[in-house]
């Protein structure tokens, strides 16, 4: 009896061990597949897909509905698969390539014969994909300028299965970033976080099999064979 209860202690040791190693060889795998966000802000790169929120001021003063370019201000134009946005009567304006000041400055000399001072102000929108625990998960554009929270709030946060210290991004199948925690906390800015256009926020389930879970079910392996080491020291000892 005594034969076999050693033997017993020997499969277990023997197999958490090997669980010992796995997770070390998943940590280490882990940590070559994430890499950390660049946090440079840059100038905002818009693709297709993406948008432009238009401010048409003409002179100090927002754009009328009884002036010819009020009608374009606080208006939403989408990017085309071409690089245009459709202006209508004014026609198409290639966006792609340009900074949010460029642009302003192209749309100004088309606004120049319909306005005695056309001042315009850009805001990027850029197409981002949240999966997972969002609670309005799916196809969102946003201002890169806006806090981790508000974007959140935009979405109606995180569902109650979903700890935000485990959303990450992925571009181009890599985990770019993987701690929002202090994000949140910070009010970082998502061009703070190096978001990018057509990147994917990614909110998984808690149940999803991540380090800490490996290593809180390595812990209560080693107590098992702590009690049955103790046991057999106390056994041998009779």
């Amino acid at each position: 009896m005594r034969r076999f209860v050693q033997d017993i202690g020997r499969i277990l040791l023997f197999r958490a061990l090997l669980f010992l190693f796995s997770a070390g060889l998943f940590s280490t795998i882990q940590a070559q597949t994430v890499f950390k966000a660049d946090t440079t802000q840059r100038e905002t790169q818009l693709t297709a897909g993406d948008a432009l929120h238009l401010y048409v001021y003409d002179g100090f003063f927002p754009a009328g509905e009884d002036k010819f370019i009020g009608t374009f201000h606080d208006q939403e134009y989408i990017i085309d698969g071409f690089g245009d946005i459709n202006l209508f009567s004014i026609g198409r304006v290639h966006v792609v390539g340009l900074t949010a000041d460029e642009i302003a400055r192209v749309l100004e000399t088309k606004l120049k014969p319909f306005a005695k001072d056309p001042h315009v102000v850009v805001e990027p929108l850029v197409k981002l994909y949240l999966r997972g625990g969002f609670n309005e998960s799916g196809l969102h554009r946003f201002n890169l300028r806006i806090s981790f929270w508000e974007m959140l709030e935009e979405v109606g946060g995180l569902n109650g299965i979903t700890r935000i210290e485990d959303i990450y991004i992925i571009r181009d199948d890599r985990i770019l970033y993987k701690d929002f925690w202090n994000a949140f906390y910070r009010a970082s800015s998502l061009a703070e976080l190096g978001i990018e256009s057509g990147d994917e926020i990614i909110a998984p389930r808690v149940n999803r099999l991540t380090m800490d879970t490996i290593l809180r079910y390595f812990q209560f392996g080693m107590s098992i064979i702590t009690f049955y080491i103790t046991f057999l020291n106390y056994r041998n000892t009779q």
